[in-house]
């Protein structure tokens, strides 16, 4: 009997590709666009972040609480601007995955698990050439909750609560929202945390970036 197709879902910034700033830059223009808030947004840390998460807490830090609305608006720009900065710079794949992700999608069905919101997930993945490999119905985004083990729970329901699911991606917060779960977790020292640091949050492998691919499909064809 053919095992039935499991799910593989990534993290982007930091494990599939660098945008280059772009995040930065568009987050400070929708702010502007959308609120006429002059906010710089050099001070935030966005790895292990989420969208939503980040939008809340700088909304609380100038004395404003954050409303559906605003964060309709705000949302709304910082797609439009992510998009406009990806098609002028596009992002910078990490070594091998250009082969690697499309290998996986013969085999398994391959979703997201990210901070970014839907727009920007999309905008990235597209201009890096990845997003037809993703399988829409199982994203879970920035945009559709603050915590990150959140957002794993609710990409695995619209997968179909796989009973086999991984989570690759390069932050303690990706280990831990993968162990929440129930997921393999998969830890990529390709962002700001090295190896080390990774090891020690009790991910099922490490590795220090994704070129090792014998490596990957061995650990994935044994799940």
């Amino acid at each position: 009997m053919e095992k039935e197709r499991g799910w593989i879902f990534f993290d982007i910034d930091g494990t599939l590709l660098y945008a280059r700033g772009a995040g930065r830059k568009a987050f400070r223009q929708a702010f502007d666009e959308a609120l006429g808030w002059d906010q710089g947004v050099e001070h935030i840390n966005f790895y292990g972040a989420t969208d939503l998460d980040v939008f809340r807490r700088i909304a609380a830090d100038r004395g404003e609480i954050s409303t559906p609305e605003m964060e309709k608006a705000f949302f709304e720009r910082l797609g439009t601007r992510i998009e406009e900065h990806l098609a002028e710079i596009p992002p910078e794949l990490f070594p091998n995955i250009g082969k690697i992700v499309p290998e996986l999608s013969k085999q398994w069905r391959m979703g997201i698990i990210t901070g970014n919101i839907e727009a920007t997930a999309k905008a990235k993945l597209k201009h890096a050439g990845l997003l037809d490999y993703f399988d829409p119905s199982g994203f879970g985004c920035g945009c559709d909750h603050p915590d990150r083990v959140e957002i794993a729970r609710i990409a695995l329901e619209r997968a179909g609560n796989p009973k086999r699911a991984v989570l690759i991606g390069d932050t303690p917060r990706d280990v831990e929202a993968a162990q929440a779960n129930g997921m393999v977790s998969i830890a990529v020292a390709t962002g700001i945390f090295d190896f080390q640091t990774l090891k020690k949050t009790g991910a099922d492998y490490v590795f220090e970036d994704l070129t090792d691919s014998a490596r990957l499909l061995s650990i994935l064809s044994e799940l």
